[in-house]
């Protein structure tokens, strides 16, 4: 029985062009929690009544790449809301190992967030950064705050974000933000930011002037990592990448990150219950979707709760 359901901005990308051609028609969301109300007969440790977390991607484990322990690679994956029933319903159907239970204290609408934790942790962990180095996250949306959030767990890692959003900037708590809304020259602003250039950034916004904007402001040896899908061309400047000796690399789903995302999730530090703005019931859905497409600087995560 679903509890709750945070939107996606994939969620709002499938319905507004359907660029993965999910056939229709097909129940939307993959980001939910709620109460478990039966159980196959082959299932143990989790009984009817259990309040758990649910993750969307459900691996096969016997293609090439999860046989190779890349099973969030994995080339048969299923997926709430493509192939699998989504989460945006009274209720839905979750594999066994891919639910954990919730602590009493963590609500449904913050639990809803496991998979975009994961995905966030997954981004982080591809950038390879630590200590006294420096991290910029290009885009103030739900993922790029909320990486900035749990970077920020090391308290020696300099983070800086930038956006377009001041309402939506407010949330990265610890981290230094700037506003390049209006900005004639963000690469000026950021490295003044930052003291000098990067040990890595993470593009969280899917535009190819951000991916290029990140890759200027490296420092030698310094990681791009993809987070937002950019299609098509993007005229990335590989000569900089050569002569810098720069890496460039995909931060898609996570590897294995499941169990981490809910120690996070229960973290009194990390407040994430807070980047839910808004929860509201699913007849509102026309409100709740234009929040979370148009609504930038009033809304952060907006949740579906039944």
């Amino acid at each position: 029985r679903t509890g709750a359901a945070t939107v996606c901005s994939s969620d709002l990308a499938d319905i507004r062009a359907n660029p993965f051609g999910i056939p229709l028609p097909v129940v939307l969301g993959h980001e939910g929690a709620g109460t478990v109300m039966a159980v196959g007969s082959a299932v143990a440790g989790i009984a009817p009544g259990a309040r758990v977390a649910a993750h969307p991607v459900h691996p096969c484990g016997a293609c090439a790449e999860c046989r190779r322990g890349l099973s969030h690679l994995c080339r048969n994956l299923s997926h709430f809301g493509i192939d699998l029933a989504g989460t945006f319903a009274e209720s839905f159907v979750a594999r066994h190992d891919r639910v954990r239970r919730l602590p009493d204290d963590v609500a449904f609408a913050t639990a809803a967030l496991a998979e975009p934790v994961c995905v966030c942790l997954e981004a982080i962990r591809r950038a390879r950064v630590g200590g006294a180095q420096s991290l910029l996250i290009l885009g103030d949306g739900p993922f790029g705050v909320l990486m900035a959030r749990l970077a920020g767990r090391d308290p020696d890692l300099r983070i800086v974000v930038a956006g377009r959003h001041d309402f939506r900037l407010g949330f990265a708590n610890g981290a230094i933000v700037r506003n390049i809304r209006d900005v004639g020259n963000p690469e000026t602003l950021l490295r003044a930011a930052n003291g000098g250039d990067y040990d890595a950034a993470i593009v969280a916004v899917p535009r190819a002037g951000a991916a290029a904007l990140g890759l200027r402001l490296l420092r030698p040896r310094g990681r791009l990592v993809l987070f937002a899908p950019i299609p098509g061309e993007t005229g990335i400047d590989l000569t900089r990448v050569l002569i810098n000796e720069l890496e460039i690399l995909g931060a898609v789903n996570d590897e294995d990150l499941f169990d981490e995302a809910m120690t996070c999730l229960a973290d009194p530090a990390l407040r994430l219950a807070e980047l839910v703005t808004h929860c509201l019931p699913l007849i509102e859905h026309a409100r709740a979707l234009a929040l979370a497409e148009q609504g930038h600087d009033a809304a952060l995560k907006v949740a579906f709760v039944f």
